[in-house]
């Protein structure tokens, strides 16, 4: 046994539309299920793209931005590293007896 998607009775497999999945009755009484048609999915489409689009391009303008800082700070963290890399060969060195030691 189905169940009719109007109504929510139950029918048998061939009493039901083979497409909306109607009972007889329902069709009798000419109710029909809710659908949208191509016009309805049109309209939602160009709704949604004029409401969401104004908030777009500022959003790419951020994550653009917050790129480029990202990289920047890569670049400053890439050269603080080989500045300390530096020093502690000099301390090395120094430590040693090597460069720089007054006696």
């Amino acid at each position: 046994m189905a169940t009719c998607s109007q109504c929510g009775e139950k029918a048998s497999f061939w009493s039901l539309d083979i497409f909306t999945r109607v009972c007889q009755k329902c069709r009798a009484s000419g109710a029909r299920p809710a659908t949208l048609g191509c016009g309805t999915l049109l309209l939602i489409g160009i709704v949604v793209a004029l409401f969401s689009r104004p908030g777009f391009s500022d959003l790419e303008s951020q994550v653009s931005h917050l790129q480029s800082t990202v990289e920047e700070l890569k670049k400053l963290s890439k050269t603080q590293t080989n500045e300390i890399r530096e020093l502690r060969f000099v301390i090395e060195e120094q430590r040693k007896g090597g460069v720089g030691k007054d006696k």
